[in-house]
Parts: C-alpha cells; sequence; structure tokens
C-alpha cells in the first residue's frame, strides 16, 4: 500500500521530487540484490562443538571437517581461510557434504575457560602437533584421514578432499604382481642396454670335480675365484668367476657389485 502511495505521489510531484523518488527506488531496489545475493554466497557456518557436529552430520548424512588453527597468529591458518574456505565453490560444497568444526587457538581473541580446556583435549586427542591441521571425520566418529594446505587454492583443496573421501580402488594383487615382473624386466633391459657386452656373455660348457669345477665362458676358461679378459661383441669385459654351480655360474662384470648368473643351454 506505502509502494502505490509512493507511485501516486511520484505521478503529480515535481520534475526534481520525482528524481529524488526515483533514486529512493533505485537504492531500496540494490539494497534488496545485494540482501539476495549476501544470502546466496553467505559464508560456511563453522561449530566449535565436536559433538554436536557429529550428531549433526550423523542426522544429515554428512561428513566432519575439523579445522585445527591459530586464527588470529598463524599465517597459513589465515591463507587457508582466504584461499579455501571463504570461496564460493568451498561454501557450495561444504553446504552439501559437510559439518564444518573450527578448533581455535588464538593468542589475541579472548575465550571462554571450558572452550579452551575442551579444545585442548581435542587437540591431544587427535595429536595435532601444528596449525593448521584439518581432519577428516565420518559420521560416526571414524577417521578418514588428515589433509594440509600450502597452495592452489579452493579447487586443488577439493581435489584432494575428494581423493581422502573416495580413494581409488586398490589395484588387485595378479595385477600388481604382473606389473612387478614388467618393471623388472624392463629394469633388466635397461641394465643390460647400459652395460656393453654383459649379453653377449655365454656360459658353453662345465667341467672338472664337483671340488675343482671349470666354466668355460666364450671362449676362457675360469675357476672359481678368477678373473679374466673375456672377448665379446662390443669389445672386452672384465669377469670375475664367483661361484661354479652344476648348470650355471655366477659372475660379475666389470668390477660391478651386482652379480650376474649364466645358465648352461638346454641339453649342454
Amino acid at each position: 500500500m506505502k509502494f502505490l502511495r509512493a507511485c501516486f505521489k511520484i505521478q503529480r510531484s515535481p520534475v526534481s521530487k520525482l528524481k529524488q523518488a526515483l533514486k529512493r527506488l533505485l537504492l531500496v531496489g540494490f539494497i534488496g540484490w545485494a540482501l539476495l545475493n549476501g544470502s546466496a554466497h553467505a559464508a560456511a557456518a563453522w561449530l566449535d562443538d565436536l559433538p554436536r557436529a557429529q550428531a549433526q552430520a550423523k542426522s544429515e548424512g554428512k561428513l566432519v571437517l575439523i579445522h585445527f588453527s591459530g586464527s588470529d597468529w598463524c599465517g597459513w591458518c589465515m591463507k587457508l581461510r582466504k584461499e579455501v574456505f571463504l570461496k564460493p565453490e568451498f561454501e557450495s560444497y561444504a553446504r552439501s557434504n559437510l559439518v564444518l568444526v573450527a578448533i581455535d587457538f588464538p593468542k589475541r581473541k579472548p575465550q571462554p575457560t571450558a572452550l579452551q580446556q575442551a579444545n585442548q583435549q581435542l587437540a591431544e586427542q587427535f595429536q595435532v602437533q601444528g596449525f593448521p591441521t584439518l581432519l577428516v571425520l565420518d559420521s560416526q566418529g571414524g577417521s578418514l584421514g588428515r589433509l594440509s594446505y600450502g597452495q592452489g587454492g579452493a579447487k586443488m583443496f577439493l581435489a584432494e578432499l575428494e581423493k581422502l573421501i573416495h580413494p581409488p580402488p586398490e589395484t588387485p594383487p595378479s595385477r600388481m604382481a604382473a606389473k612387478k615382473n614388467s618393471d623388472s624386466k624392463a629394469a633388466s633391459k635397461l641394465s643390460e642396454v647400459g652395460e656393453p657386452g654383459r649379453k653377449d656373455l655365454i656360459l658353453k660348457k662345465i667341467s672338472g670335480t664337483k671340488e675343482r669345477r671349470q666354466a668355460l665362458i666364450n671362449s676362457h676358461t675360469f675357476a672359481v675365484g678368477e678373473t679374466a679378459s673375456v672377448k665379446v661383441a662390443a669389445g672386452r669385459v672384465r669377469v670375475h668367476c664367483v661361484e661354479i654351480r652344476d648348470k650355471s655360474v655366477i659372475v660379475t662384470v666389470n668390477g660391478q657389485k651386482e652379480k650376474q648368473e649364466l645358465k648352461l643351454a638346454e641339453g649342454t
């Protein structure tokens, strides 16, 4: 009704009064827009009572994010708040998925004694060693893990949070073994390529008695403990005979500590 009266007065006002009335209407409209926009991006609410937060998380099917901080003196805590917690993408994610808890240890801001004691007990319970420390709990109070923050803003922080909440599936044991064997073969191949001549060593024969065996490698006969220069396609390599077994010989090449086993060809 007041609005209609104002409009009526505007129609019958002089030009100067009309301009003043329009300015008032624009101001009212701007304030209304600001209030609506502010409510759409209101900062996420942080609790300081963990039991209350856990009860809320359980009823709403959410997780609990605990932030141990020194809000008025810890530089990284302030950076985290500015670059992550005050960003619209974090606030939107938190409203849908998290109940937020701030366990604060300020130096200048006063706190009730009971809150100080409760915060200290929580810091000891979760073995907090520094600030900021971030913990994620499920609705039952079980720990899902810890988060840290260095840089990257809200997008990177939320990505790390998602990895913690939804870790990638573990590789099945059979696949892990296959990958390990593949890596081992690849490493062996690289070793052979990196050491010219090693793959050209061939064990041709084992002879002698059990107490004193001899091994013919390429064109040189070795006894245990003997070192000699052996000709290969790429030139010559120094071979040291470590052990002679029934069907194989253990050697080292070019003074390296890594041992290599040369096996007799089948049917030899």
